[in-house]
């Protein structure tokens, strides 16, 4: 039912009564003129098909709880943490229960746990939770678990593993939300598999809905929930993001080892510093990317959220992290429905090029502007020219002719300067990887006669965020596997 980035969404079921009535409450809601334009897609990119809907593609799963649920087997024996063997069919009654299935020792499980606690807390008696530990956990450490995440007692465990195979509860965490019908028999309302982190807001709508309360209450002013939460409804607009640098911006802190650090973090990760917000050092966080409520703001709209969404890029998109940000250049890049344009083929692969960190990066792409070669910058900055000369870089097309690539301009883009938009060896300057080839085209600089807002400063203060990716256009795994920024600069220093 929750989609992963890589995942495809289920067909929907017929819905019951209940729920085709909410679902129309919504749509009237959503058909006035103003609401219907505040939550339709915009810009370029988003569908006819789409745009024409503004109710969120995975709604009617969210609401029903999903498609092709299997009638849960009670027809179990647990054995319990005061050491009684109960049946679980005696522990289900008429009002919905969450069945949570865990392992002790699983850090997934470990995650999902505060979802389960706020479950409780806000829906109280209105609903049970029974907690069922995988029969491979001792009772010791099943208590330790449920004791450290206040999940609270009773406990059971799986011991003969009934449960894990009736259920086909193959991973861990995986909730169902059952109840046991007037005849005797048990039905299925939900199912999450795997349950994690951030979704007890899927669930807790779903319980609403069982309830036969407002599911929107769900959503809480200034509660995170994180992305997989918002893919369960806006399904498109989660695959979409999942092609996008923000889907894999934690990622890139444990490449260069500063996950840890504050100062990189919260540029990297949701709501950090926030209430609910990320916390440095939990690694297992929803929070962790840069995720829809980093720029929507917790909830979103429906939490009568206040952000906007637009002025939140600059916040970390400022001149010290980004090769001279603009909004407009940026938005492109983050279309919230460019997946809808993909067949899965063609997603997987863009996907997987993203992962192994071999997306194009279109926005530490210099501004538009000509070179002027090395010699125009010799004259004001003749200290930084004379340690340059003495460089790799300046060699670089000396080892480009004695592999006798001097005319390819395959090789030369990363062994030389363009004078000109390149279309033969002639159109590129004879002196090697030279000054704009890192600082940006100098001929704004030069006609203004210097300054810092017109060429890149390449300042020291975060140097994984601009530096690197000015480096990696051609330091790539695939031509210098062995390349290491930090060991690489102090070669190039120039101060």
């Amino acid at each position: 039912m929750i989609p992963g980035p890589l995942s495809r969404p289920r067909r929907w079921r017929r819905l019951p009564i209940p729920v085709l009535v909410v679902l129309s409450c919504c749509a009237l809601q959503l058909a006035s003129p103003s609401a219907a334009e505040e939550n339709r897609p915009s810009g370029e990119g988003a569908p006819a098909a789409v745009a024409a809907h503004p109710i969120a593609e995975g709604t009617a799963a969210v609401l029903s709880g999903g498609s092709e649920l299997r009638p849960p087997e009670l027809a179990v024996t647990l054995i319990s943490d005061s050491g009684d063997v109960v049946e679980l069919s005696d522990l289900v009654g008429s009002k919905p229960a969450v069945l949570f299935y865990f392992s002790a020792t699983c850090r997934h499980c470990v995650a999902a746990v505060p979802d389960i606690v706020r479950l409780r807390q806000r829906l109280g008696e209105a609903i049970d939770i029974i907690l069922i530990a995988s029969g491979s956990n001792a009772m010791s450490s099943v208590t330790q678990f449920a004791d450290a995440g206040g999940l609270g007692r009773p406990v059971y465990k799986d011991f003969s593993r009934q449960f894990s195979s009736k259920n086909q509860a193959t991973s861990t965490p995986t909730v169902l939300i059952v109840r046991s019908a007037e005849d005797g028999s048990a039905e299925s309302l939900a199912e999450y598999r795997p349950f994690a982190a951030g979704l007890s807001l899927i669930a807790e709508i779903r319980l609403r809905v069982l309830l036969a309360q407002d599911p929107w209450t769900a959503f809480e002013s200034g509660h995170y929930s994180g992305p997989k939460a918002c893919g369960a409804c806006h399904l498109g607009e989660f695959k979409s993001w999942g092609l996008t640098h923000h889907s894999v911006a934690y990622w890139t802190l444990y490449q260069r080892k500063r996950a840890e650090d504050p100062a990189c973090v919260g540029c990297h990760v949701t709501g950090m510093g926030q209430t609910g917000g990320f916390v440095v050092g939990d690694h297992d966080s929803p929070l962790a990317d840069v995720s829809c409520e980093a720029c929507h703001g917790p909830g979103g709209k429906h939490a009568d959220s206040s952000a906007d969404a637009k002025a939140s890029c600059v916040v970390c998109h400022d001149k010290d992290h980004s090769v001279r940000f603009e909004l407009a250049r940026a938005l492109p890049h983050i279309d919230h429905h460019v997946a809808a344009t993909m067949d899965p083929s063609a997603y997987q692969e863009a996907r997987q090029l993203l992962l192994k960190g071999g997306a194009p990066r279109p926005l530490t792409a210099f501004p538009e502007g000509r070179n002027l070669g090395a010699s125009a910058c010799s004259s004001c900055h003749a200290k930084e020219h004379a340690h340059w000369k003495k460089s790799a870089h300046a060699q670089a097309l000396k080892t480009l002719r004695k592999k006798r690539s001097a005319k390819d301009t395959g090789c030369l883009s990363c062994h030389a300067i363009e004078k000109r938009v390149a279309q033969s060896p002639d159109d590129y300057y004879k002196e090697g990887v030279s000054c704009e080839a890192c600082h940006g085209p100098g001929e704004d600089h030069v006609a203004a006669g210097g300054g810092t807002e017109n060429i890149l400063g390449l300042g020291t203060s975060c140097p994984e965020c601009i530096i690197d990716a000015v480096c990696t256009r051609c330091h790539t795994p695939e031509h210098d596997p062995d390349w290491d920024l930090q060991t690489a600069l102090p070669r190039i220093s120039h101060r």
